[in-house]
């Protein structure tokens, strides 16, 4: 039986998150810890009156451009060892599916401990990020900018900040939509904010990072401008006294290294996070009244997990019939479908792994229906 657990059951929840994942909370940490959840729903699977498994459902809101929709986290997924193998995780997986539905989050996403895993569950791998390290010797400033470098801390940061970002976010799809309490508690921490202004004094970029032995690490770098990004870089430049090594977590999309005096630096790719369409029937209601789609177009959508979703949709700019047969459809399963929406796969590349299939004509309203936007996501949860 699946239960949510009550305040007083979430010490059980944290501790099974210690074992699990192998860390621990110092005591005068714990109530905080668990205050920061108090807006999850915690589902567990008790046996013999002993906590087994969990999940964490935490109701979130992403941007797909400029439009923003309901989206359910899942979170601190974990199981004794002892009662592993027992299906416990794939029951809490389907609840959640079922409980999001409800809910009108007609979107997931979730941080994977082993792709595979959540793949066969409906989630999808949507975004990248790439590491890039840096030598002292790499630290080469680039033309000189007229603007200025401003820091802060999470006590002290302006309302600049949130808007570069929301103006950032609107040019990719999945970026999170934060709150203010997210903004110091999950996004920035104990890390420190650099905004970059402008001539005209209007903040255009802002990176946070933090310096410690001797190592700068940037876990944000958002620039809205050329001038941005240069004056941005020419921050960090200005560490070489103090560091021998920069990390730089970027966007696949961010054009930085390519400028550098010596583009020769190490670099790795990550896939980050997953995601999943939850209810392919409202998420399409809404999603075609907010882009520019002209065609008609039939949709056969297959989910093992979440039966609603196995369906033939017909649609167009104005309406979404479910069920309407029509032959030769646009066929694929609901891992592609969510790729092609986020914009992490093109048609023609979901062609090509033979995870589409469709005839030549409807390419182009496949590429006209994923809009052609990259998807990015810098947060954690």
């Amino acid at each position: 039986m699946i239960t949510k657990l009550e305040h007083n059951q979430l010490e059980e929840s944290l501790q099974l998150s210690e074992y699990a994942f192998q860390y621990t909370v110092p005591r005068e940490d714990r109530e905080r810890r668990i205050q920061q959840t108090k807006n999850h729903t915690v589902y567990g699977i008790y046996e013999e009156e002993k906590l087994a498994a969990k999940l964490h459902l935490i109701p979130l809101e992403i941007q797909m451009g400029k439009h923003v929709y309901p989206m359910g986290g899942i979170a601190g997924v974990a199981t004794y060892p002892e009662f592993r193998r027992r299906g416990y995780v794939r029951r809490l997986m389907n609840h959640s599916l079922h409980k999001m539905k409800e809910d009108g989050q007609v979107l997931s996403m979730l941080h994977p401990f082993y792709i595979d895993f959540y793949r066969k569950f409906g989630w999808e791998v949507f975004t990248y990020f790439h590491k890039a390290q840096l030598e002292k010797k790499d630290l080469v400033p680039l033309k000189p900018h007229n603007g200025q470098i401003k820091r802060f801390t999470k006590d002290t940061y302006p309302s600049e900040l949130e808007l570069i970002y929301n103006r950032y976010a609107e040019e990719y799809n999945g970026m999170l939509v934060r709150s203010e309490n997210w903004w110091r508690e999950r996004s920035i921490t104990d890390l420190w904010i650099a905004i970059y202004y402008n001539e005209q004094a209007e903040a255009t970029g802002y990176l946070t990072y933090e310096v410690k032995k001797e190592k700068i690490k940037v876990e944000e770098f958002v620039p809205l401008t050329s001038d941005a990004r240069i004056g941005l870089w020419n921050f960090i430049c200005q560490h070489d006294s103090m560091v021998k090594e920069t990390e730089l977590i970027l966007n696949p999309c961010e054009p930085l290294l390519y400028m550098l005096r010596d583009p020769a630096v190490k670099m790795e790719k990550y896939p980050y996070f997953m995601a999943r369409i939850v209810d392919v029937e409202n998420f399409l209601k809404k999603y075609l009244k907010e882009i520019d789609f002209s065609y008609q177009l039939s949709l056969s959508i297959t989910d093992p997990t979440a039966a609603w979703n196995t369906n033939t949709f017909f649609v167009n700019k104005n309406k979404v019939i479910v069920g309407e047969k029509m032959e030769d459809p646009v066929s694929m399963d609901i891992n592609a479908f969510t790729g092609l929406v986020f914009g992490i796969h093109t048609p023609q590349a979901l062609l090509q792994m033979g995870k589409l299939q469709c005839g030549h004509g409807e390419l182009h309203k496949l590429q006209a229906f994923s809009q052609g936007k990259q998807p990015f996501f810098y947060d954690f949860f």
